[in-house]
């Protein structure tokens, strides 16, 4: 089992690596990562979590909810300790955790090595698309452990009583990301589906059961399963977890903000990773990681476990919304780790010498001392410590230093900065620029003493505000004259060659102030000087 560690360490240092060093500019391409480190650093400053909108001139005074304000938090230490190279380095490092976490829990099955690497090759591709630096990764991570736990209860390896540590993790995962609705009902259906089993026992095999690995098999000996045993405590432990969505610092108002963007329809036509997953190019990656589930599962043994079935769930989220791809391939992955052992062709691959199952030496992994396992992880914990270290103490380095991120220019406004902040100066604090919701957190973070006309916190400005501007970007971009008198802007950040940044390019209401790679600064005439 030590050699199964080896590889989890060398998956964390492979994956570490690639984040930071391929990660400088990509892990930043989501303006909510500017927004939520101001918000977190103002929560920080103030002690107080803010009850209105504080950003926008739109609905500057309305009430807004910090619904992820733990992750927000820290987004704000990590980059008070070390500016965004800290951000990266705390993203890279949690990110390679749990894929490496993933790839221990699939070798110690029995798979080989090299399927586990191509599996976990496809589940990391599967999801990078959706790698940001944002509240949203606390989701990714808290659902694998969920499910993870769902997983070791249903095999046998865990009672059911450990299951109530879900309860804690659920205050923080309230706290952290509204991604906790998706935690909840795959709880729920799985808690369902336990005690379905219960009244309608499943053809093929009792509930409860006592499982000695068998001669030919690559998995992990399996011991107690007992749903109808153990009933008070399922039930307990999801009612636990559904009153964790009132414990934040806001109450009942957090889950209506939740409910309120789910059943928004508007959200999916102004948001990217909200458009259905055959409209993103990620989705062959999707599919495909789908297909090897899918296959595995038709392979395996009956009766069919009730977290097998799972990932079904989450891949028909990700078919709806493409954010939801990562998730799925988390569960996927985590219910192939289950799955393998029990699939037919696999066994018999196993039995024949296959490459891709073998053994496991149980009585090994149960040996383990805490001294094997320490000297298993003294090179990713040296490298996380040492790169810390040296952000902390500003020392500049490629990758694991100071000064190693870089805002994508192609993508950020970068090359207006200057001239943003110096209009920023010469106006007095609270003046107005129109934006394009891209830049929204970009002018937020940078230019904190402007107000911006809209950004991404869709259940702030609503479906009416939302249909508005998607039909004037699209169709209508002389509004924006419109809307200059009615709030009395004077500037405005547009990306180049779009319908707004046409218009304004031909009007003669518009001056063009300054021209960059991706955006385009005006002015009014009437007001430039």
């Amino acid at each position: 089992m030590s050699r199964v560690r080896r590889f989890a360490a060398v998956m964390f240092v492979v994956l570490w690596v690639a984040l930071l060093v391929f990660g400088s500019g990509r892990l930043f391409r989501d303006p909510g990562t500017f927004w939520h480190t101001v918000v977190g650093e103002q929560i920080l400053a103030t002690r107080q979590f803010p009850q209105n909108d504080a950003f926008s001139f739109t609905h500057s005074g309305e009430p807004w909810l910090a619904q992820n304000w733990l992750c927000e938090c820290a987004l704000a230490i990590a980059h008070r300790l070390g500016g965004w190279d800290s951000v990266l380095l705390v993203t890279a490092t949690i990110l390679a955790s749990f894929y490496s976490w993933i790839a221990f829990r699939l070798a110690r099955t029995g798979t080989t090595l090299s399927l586990s690497s191509l599996l976990m090759a496809l589940t990391i591709g599967a999801s990078s698309f959706h790698f940001h630096a944002r509240p949203h990764l606390a989701t990714l991570i808290f659902l694998g452990v969920t499910f993870a736990w769902l997983c070791d209860y249903e095999a046998g390896r865990i009672p059911a009583r450990r299951l109530g540590w879900l309860v804690p993790l659920f205050v923080l995962w309230t706290n952290s990301h509204g991604g906790v609705v998706g935690g909840l009902a795959t709880l729920g259906l799985t808690v369902i589906g336990w005690l379905g089993q219960v009244v309608v026992p499943p053809s093929g095999g009792s509930n409860c059961r006592k499982v000695e690995q068998r001669p030919d098999s690559c998995a992990i000996p399996e011991c107690r399963f007992a749903p109808g045993a153990d009933w008070k405590v399922l039930l307990a432990v999801l009612a636990g977890c559904v009153v964790t969505i009132v414990i934040n610092p806001y109450g009942w108002e957090v889950p209506r903000a939740w409910f309120s963007l789910l059943s928004s329809r508007v959200v999916a036509q102004v948001m990217d990773e909200h458009t259905p997953l055959s409209a993103a190019p990620e989705a062959w990656l999707v599919l495909l990681l789908g297909a090897v589930y899918i296959a595995a599962l038709a392979g395996a043994e009956r009766p069919w476990r009730v977290t097998w079935l799972i990932p079904l769930c989450w891949l028909w989220q990700a078919w709806t919304r493409v954010r939801h791809g990562p998730l799925f391939a988390a569960t996927a992955v985590l219910a192939l780790a289950e799955m393998l052992p029990h699939v037919r062709w696999m066994r018999s691959l196993a039995v024949r010498g296959s490459l891709i199952c073998q053994r496991v030496d149980v009585e090994t992994r149960l040996a383990e001392s805490w001294r094997t396992r320490l000297a298993t992880a003294w090179l990713p914990v040296s490298l996380v410590l040492t790169s810390m270290v040296f952000q902390v103490a500003n020392v500049s380095l490629p990758v694991i230093g100071r000064g190693w991120v870089r805002m994508d220019s192609s993508h950020w406004p970068m090359d207006l900065l200057p001239d943003l902040q110096r209009l920023a100066a010469e106006r007095p604090s609270g003046t107005r620029v129109f934006n394009d919701m891209l830049y929204g957190g970009f002018l937020i973070y940078h230019t904190p003493t402007l107000r911006v006309f809209i950004d991404d916190r869709c259940e702030l400005y609503g479906d009416a505000d939302l249909v508005r501007l998607v039909e004037a970007a699209s169709h209508h971009p002389e509004r924006i004259d419109d809307w200059a008198e009615t709030y009395e802007f004077e500037l405005a950040l547009v990306e180049n060659n779009s319908p707004f940044e046409r218009h304004l390019r031909e009007s003669p209401r518009w001056h063009p102030l300054r021209c960059g790679r991706c955006a385009a600064l005006y002015g009014r005439v009437a007001s430039v000087k």
